[in-house]
């Protein structure tokens, strides 16, 4: 993969990499797994549903993936959105779900072409 182009994306390579020790096949093979991951399609869904409890699973789950594999746009983002819907509001939710879906499919198509 093009370590510079996913670095320019937005993710910290280096900082996902040392968590996975080092061992950059497996990391890759992870990362390359994302633009298939179905949580995103699945918290639209939620979202576009109104299923907040939902919304929260899949959300969290992003959180975590993105904060694993370093993808830190992602991952802050996730989390702004989480803490909104635990605080139980989603005043500004569609703003965020917007660019959250609109940042992911950046992230993923930059993968693709990595």
């Amino acid at each position: 993969m093009d370590e510079n182009a996913l670095r320019a994306a937005g993710i910290d390579y280096d900082a996902a990499l040392a968590r996975f020790m080092g061992k950059q096949a497996i990391y890759e093979k992870y990362l390359r797994k994302l633009p298939e991951d179905a949580h995103m399609d699945a918290a639209w869904t939620a979202f576009e549903q109104q299923d907040d409890a939902e919304l929260l699973e899949q959300v969290h789950a992003i959180k975590g993936l993105t904060g694993t594999l370093g993808i830190t746009g992602l991952f802050e983002q996730s989390t702004a959105i989480v803490a909104l819907l635990r605080a139980g509001t989603r005043e500004g939710l569609q703003e965020k779900m917007t660019s959250l879906k609109q940042e992911w499919d950046r992230v993923c198509e930059t993968i693709r072409q990595a």
